[in-house]
């Protein structure tokens, strides 16, 4: 199946998803790119807010924005003793008592939401997107398809790629990702 966030109705994102784009200067262009299709659940404005004080204070942007647009999604009743079971399977001893909180809510959100695309970087929401059938894109592939949009220029793209991939994974990948998002668009 071929994912392309700007041609979702909404645009599920979680806090990895800010943090790359922030650590790669964009911010504003990926405000600009989903606009008002972007949502986030209330456990992701959670952290963006306990980021944004602390290693992160770019994401104090995404304030200055008023973006993502609307109020923060909470989970429905129904699938709170879903997000703790999954919680409390997913958590490893001594864990931060919020770890995975913001992407379990995402995935779980995403299944509840008519063409959502989600946008996640993190191993268990990846995870979590593939067994529920959730379109998904990293951090890394939107950035490249913002290149091929134009809402990127190619040094911007670059440099949110490389917040996301691995020390060795470089230019040369970052360009195989924009051939496959120019097919994936076309």
């Amino acid at each position: 199946m071929t994912v392309v966030a700007g041609r979702a109705k909404r645009v599920l994102l979680d806090t990895s998803a800010f943090i790359n784009f922030a650590e790669g200067g964009a911010l504003i262009q990926l405000a600009g790119y989903l606009g008002e299709r972007a949502l986030v659940a209330l456990d992701v404005d959670i952290e963006i807010k306990r980021n944004a004080v602390g290693r992160f204070t770019a994401l104090k942007t995404l304030g200055l924005l008023r973006w993502p647009p609307g109020e923060p999604m909470a989970l429905p009743p129904d699938l709170l003793a879903d997000a703790d079971a999954l919680r409390r399977l997913h958590s490893k001893p001594g864990a931060h008592e919020a770890a995975n909180r913001g992407e379990i809510a995402t995935a779980l959100l995403a299944g509840r939401i008519e063409d959502a695309v989600v946008i996640m970087d993190d191993l268990l929401g990846k995870q979590l997107c593939r067994l529920r059938s959730i379109p998904r894109l990293s951090s890394a592939q939107l950035a490249a398809e913002m290149v091929v949009a134009g809402s990127l220029d190619e040094d911007t793209g670059l440099r949110v790629f490389d917040a996301v991939t691995p020390v060795g994974i470089g230019r040369s990948e970052f360009s195989d990702a924009v051939a496959r998002a120019r097919e994936a668009m076309s």
